[in-house]
């Protein structure tokens, strides 16, 4: 599981472990995600009235023992109806195969920024499965969903919230960043700052793959590394 608020680096992090021949799904939109998974996690969050921007109802939600219970139902049931869906895998001989190298251990997972508020369910049914868990200055991931719901609205969009306010957006960073803390204990946990993969790609991802297990070829390495952009220059000041 890739997790991390979302503009955190999470897109450019998935990618990356892609090339690493870490299976993430086939049926993708442009962020590498599973668009089966983004709408089972927006329908369970709206059931609560809550919404990936405003989680907190959620989350004070599966901190009850009943409404962990209700949310673990919930995945599960719709996994075993539909696991092809959730994670982006269609119907057709590629989608196929790919289901059957995960029969077989090939390593595979997901990224889905909402899944950081999910990850102590989704260790319930997963419990081995490895959290590799992106961080990005706050500030930044903030001001990029701002510049991201800015545009959305400029192009006509209906607002997310209250998302064009900057103080918002870092609240809902600093959100994500606080749930990510319930799955810190896991064995299986890697956290890093995406800067410093910014910064030091080939270093970085070699020791990625070695967290997920991924045998990697010198070619693979130097292909991923040349994916990750480096880092803009910009502002620390929160006005």
């Amino acid at each position: 599981m890739v997790i991390g608020a979302h503009r955190s680096g999470t897109t450019a992090t998935a990618r990356a472990l892609e090339l690493l021949d870490l299976q993430i799904g086939e049926h993708l939109d442009s962020h590498r995600e599973p668009r089966g998974l983004q709408k089972l996690h927006e329908e369970y969050l709206r059931k609560i009235g809550a919404a990936w921007h405003d989680p907190q109802p959620f989350l004070n939600w599966i901190a009850t023992d009943e409404g962990k219970r209700d949310c673990l139902s919930y995945l599960k049931e719709n996994m075993a109806r539909d696991f092809a869906r959730i994670f982006g895998y269609r119907a057709n001989p590629k989608g196929i195969w790919m289901r059957f190298r995960i029969r077989f251990g090939a390593a595979w997972g997901w990224k889905e920024p909402r899944t950081t508020l999910f990850a102590p369910v989704w260790l319930e049914i997963f419990p081995n499965a490895r959290i590799v868990h992106v961080v990005r200055d706050s500030l930044a991931a903030a001001e990029s969903i701002r510049e991201r719901e800015l545009k959305f609205q400029a192009a006509g969009d209906p607002a997310t919230g209250n998302l064009a306010d900057l103080n918002t957006c870092k609240e809902v960073v600093d959100t994500y960043l606080a749930a990510a803390k319930r799955v810190t204990k896991s064995p299986n946990y890697y956290r890093f700052q995406f800067e410093q993969l910014q910064a030091n790609p080939p270093a970085m991802l070699e020791e990625l793959a070695r967290f997920c297990d991924l045998r990697v070829t010198t070619r693979q390495l130097a292909t991923a590394a040349a994916s990750i952009r480096p880092a803009r220059v910009r502002s620390t000041r929160l006005c």
